[in-house]
């Protein structure tokens, strides 16, 4: 059954690829700061390969490039209100430095996100009026594809008459174990 289980976990994360409203489109990604303090936000998956390593897209001037430098440990907290579903994905977050492989990625960015990452002003400045924010052009952008690369993963599922709680780790391959929900 555990076999089943990394399955579905598998099945349910890649969904979010070809699902346009699967829940698992927006996850919940955690970095840790300098001063050892949790910093989390919603971020879009864009990819799931079969390794099970995650493409998210940022802006490189970010908070949470600037973390990754001195920890590149995270977590990735995804939640399927319908199948009462969790995953949580422990691992590392490496921004993606291949030329190749970021405008493969950049190409995949719609014409309304890429302001995204051509703000002027670093995300998280301070201004009087969200009107303010300027832009540069599309050349001079600030677009930083991350991988997750997940070195576990826990999976609960909420049912009756018993919840199902796994833990998988991945050492050459991935192995499961039960544990108390």
């Amino acid at each position: 059954m555990l076999a089943e289980l990394f399955e579905d976990l598998k099945h349910e994360l890649r969904g979010a690829m070809v699902q346009r409203k699967h829940p698992f489109k927006y996850i919940t990604l955690t970095t840790v700061g300098n001063d050892n303090a949790p910093r989390s936000r919603t971020v879009v998956l864009r990819e799931v390969d079969e390794t099970l390593n995650c493409i998210i897209f940022t802006d490189a001037r970010t908070v949470k490039v600037e973390q990754l430098k001195s920890n590149p440990n995270a977590c990735i907290l995804a939640y399927h209100p319908k199948k009462m579903l969790q995953l949580r994905l422990n691992g590392r977050l490496i921004p993606v430095n291949s030329d190749k492989e970021q405008k493969r990625l950049f190409h995949k960015v719609g014409a309304n996100s890429l302001k995204d990452y051509t703000t002027l002003q670093t995300p998280g400045t301070e201004i009087s009026n969200p009107d303010e924010v300027a832009y540069v052009t599309r050349d001079e952008n600030h677009f930083l594809p991350l991988r997750f690369e997940p070195d576990s993963i826990e999976y609960l599922r909420l049912k009756r008459p018993n919840h199902l709680r796994a833990l998988y780790c991945k050492d050459n391959e991935w192995n499961g174990s039960w544990l108390v929900p």
